[in-house]
């Protein structure tokens, strides 16, 4: 094959670039300084030396390594000098753990960084982790420390735990399995209906599979709303624990208490447990107004499709309940203190039975009487 003038001028430059590039690094530079730079394929290339720094831009189908990491993009221009590499349209970037596409991606040999720019969609390789890919409009991936940042309509998916999230930034620290998203995050599940969390901050640690989040606390599907300063959730043992003035609010049942524990099957609500100055006000039955209430140090609440099933109220129990008169049942009300109630709701969330036990003492008045 015959050689051009150009064509091995080029080549020529490319060589001594190469050199450079391989060579070994100076007293106090890094070790990603010293990575090697091998080029696989450029539809073309030019080189020139600007001040003294040697620049190779390389045009079409590219595609070359910096030692394990993977360059692909429509167009690089290399700084050999200042260890820069620039790739500009449909950026792939990967390595042994991580995988980056965007529309621009500069990468920085020292200190060993990637600066991420439109369109960006970084997945992880790994299996464990709580987020396996992250969507942003902007980041970076510092590869010294495995830190992934991520800025503007970040969305992020653990496959692993089936859960997705989004923010407007969001911090994952790889090497100590902990990351956080802050700027109206929301976390939710895959599953229809399931639980949706929404906070000022949300803390995420992958050894306990748990999430923090603090900050005006949401948590709700379409038949509850649970608000707190602050909740402790465990994703494996679908668990979450509501702690600084928590509430519950549904269609048949509000409750307070100093603390909640909520207990999931498949995200949905399955069980609650309120502890210490406890309240509830329910309904008669769904949708109706809830005049009726239970105070407790301990409420234990079960439930079946999100509807109220039961419940029980133990220590310093205090009640009140009345019924209204409808042509299948008279009028009466109750006020009634004793250890231990229990309540028992129909498949239509209406009240079947309430039975109290041990030193009980109360008021019963029924429709035009003061019967005790």
């Amino acid at each position: 094959m015959k050689l051009t003038g150009k064509l091995f001028f080029s080549l020529f430059w490319l060589g001594i670039f190469c050199s450079l590039a391989l060579s070994l690094p100076a007293k106090g530079q890094t070790a990603a300084a010293n990575e090697k730079f091998r080029l696989i394929h450029s539809d073309k290339l030019f080189l020139s030396n600007v001040n003294g720094e040697n620049i190779l831009e390389l045009f079409g189908n590219v595609h070359f390594f910096y030692g394990n990491t993977e360059f692909y993009g429509n167009r690089a221009t290399i700084f050999n000098t200042q260890k820069i590499a620039r790739l500009i349209g449909n950026v792939k970037v990967s390595n042994d753990t991580i995988n980056v596409r965007a529309d621009s991606i500069s990468y920085y040999r020292i200190p060993d960084k990637l600066s991420l720019g439109g369109n960006v969609i970084i997945t992880e390789q790994k299996k464990k982790g709580l987020f396996n890919t992250f969507n942003c409009n902007a980041g970076s991936y510092d590869k010294a420390n495995d830190i992934v940042t991520a800025t503007g309509k970040v969305t992020g998916y653990s496959e692993e735990e089936k859960v997705r999230g989004n923010c407007n930034y969001a911090y994952w620290d790889r090497k100590n399995g902990y990351g956080y998203m802050i700027e109206q995050p929301e976390l939710w599940s895959e599953d229809k209906d399931s639980l949706n969390i929404k906070s000022g901050k949300m803390e995420f640690f992958d050894a306990d599979h748990k999430v923090i989040a603090t900050f005006e606390v949401q948590a709700k599907t379409k038949d509850y709303l649970v608000t707190s300063d602050f909740l402790l959730y465990f994703l494996k043992e679908d668990k979450a624990i509501f702690q600084g003035e928590p509430r519950f609010d549904s269609d048949f049942a509000e409750a307070e208490a100093t603390e909640f524990y909520l207990y999931l099957r498949d995200r949905k609500l399955s069980g609650a447990e309120l502890k210490d100055s406890c309240i509830v006000y329910f309904a008669e039955e769904r949708g109706r107004p809830k005049i009726n209430w239970v105070k407790a140090d301990f409420i234990t609440m079960n439930f079946n499709d999100d509807y109220l099933k039961d419940f029980t109220a133990e220590n310093q129990v205090t009640y009140y309940y009345k019924q209204e008169k409808t042509e299948e049942k008279d009028f009466f009300s109750n006020n009634a203190a004793g250890d231990f109630l229990s309540a028992f709701f129909n498949s239509n969330g209406k009240l079947d039975i309430m039975h109290m036990r041990n030193k009980i003492t109360g008021v019963y008045r029924f429709e035009n009487t003061g019967t005790k």
